[in-house]
């Protein structure tokens, strides 16, 4: 069987390619063959490193709106060599890989939501009707997700699994990130996740000015690139903020970096579930989001949500009552527990995820 994956965003250190890559990595790939389309220039060499070794082809074209009727035949020409086609994204412009795929009379077409909403509003309700027309497999991250692509059409859940294992807590490399941050007794609040408007990283920043006025032994530890991480810098310096905010950029490891903090804060406007969120609960860390987030994400009793909407003193108060959680080793082995009973382990996904490719519908 022949399998087509097209990502709608890059392939970079995102949540969405690291879905794709730990299915890829999970997958028994045996009469499989697992190819893969790239919709920009961006991707990350590792990535297509790593699937190429494993024996898969790589397409790169152009999805950008001056190109889209090239991009589109394209498509068509690359997807009548395929048995199934799965395109993930998070917006009725899907309809563009989806209708690609039924012209080439492709058996299986998947649309897989990604998020429970998208900055595209007037083209994602303009293009649901003909995505609605062309895909006839539908999954989700989760069950938001699922709703808000498609409606009360019936949709499959496949979670974004992970290998929990990797993320458990570990004291001998909290000590080791540590060190080599320059970290002693500081109070370590993360975020991680791409510098674009959904994640509010303003809105962040902001609110650890105010903690770091009243409390100098805070720190703030930023994981992740994108088109805003400039900006965000700027508002850092300004801000005189140099010494407390850490940019560790876009990193394999951040299983390892996760044990050198003491709390995570993730102010999204918008999400569907969260892979990091996931992570970040296996390693016994608290959570504190915006209740954009679905509140599927919280497995194990370790995320509280907040709104956005509520005096910043509220954020700052719940923050200094969590981040001083103790037993931190106990609470990631009874968290990967109930990850792995929620139905988050990888493997048991990356399984579901194949039996759909052959079965179908």
């Amino acid at each position: 069987m022949k399998i087509l994956i097209v990502n709608t965003c890059s392939y970079k250190r995102n949540g969405i390619t690291t879905v794709i890559i730990n299915f890829f990595r999970a997958m028994d790939k045996t009469d499989l063959q697992i190819d893969f389309v790239a919709t920009n220039q961006n991707t990350d060499a590792w990535f297509k490193e790593e699937v190429s070794k494993s024996g898969s082809q790589f397409y790169t074209l152009d999805r950008s709106t001056k190109h889209l009727i090239r991009y589109i035949r394209q498509l068509y020409n690359i997807m009548r060599h395929y048995d199934v086609v799965h395109a993930h994204g998070n917006s009725g412009t899907l309809a563009i890989e989806m209708l690609a795929a039924k012209k080439a009379n492709v058996k299986l077409r998947i649309a897989h939501s990604h998020s429970t909403t998208c900055t595209s509003k007037i083209a994602d309700q303009l293009l649901k009707p003909v995505l609605y027309r062309c895909c006839n497999g539908r999954l989700a991250c989760g069950k938001d997700a699922g709703t808000w692509l498609f409606g009360k059409r019936t949709f499959e859940v496949i979670n974004n699994g992970i290998d929990s294992k990797k993320y458990a807590f570990n004291a001998d490399i909290r000590e080791s990130i540590r060190k080599k941050l320059s970290l002693n007794q500081e109070k370590v609040i993360g975020h991680v996740g791409g510098f674009f408007e959904a994640k509010n990283h303003v809105f962040l920043i902001q609110l650890f000015e105010k903690i770091y006025l009243q409390d100098k032994s805070y720190k703030l530890l930023l994981i992740g690139d994108g088109e805003r991480k400039e900006e965000v810098e700027y508002i850092v310096e300004k801000k005189g903020l140099k010494e407390a905010v850490m940019f560790i950029g876009s990193v394999p490891n951040v299983n390892e970096y996760l044990n050198a903090m003491d709390l995570i804060v993730m102010p999204s406007l918008y999400e569907g579930i969260p892979l990091t969120l996931i992570e970040e609960q296996a390693n016994g860390l608290p959570c504190i989001v915006s209740d954009g987030i679905t509140k599927e994400v919280d497995k194990t009793g370790l995320v509280q949500f907040l709104s956005l909407n509520d005096d910043s003193q509220v954020w700052i108060d719940v923050i200094r009552k969590t981040i001083n959680s103790k037993n931190r080793e106990r609470v990631s082995l009874d968290a990967i527990k109930s990850i792995q009973s929620s139905g988050y382990d990888i493997q048991n996904q990356a399984n579901k995820l194949k039996n759909y490719y052959l079965i179908g519908k």
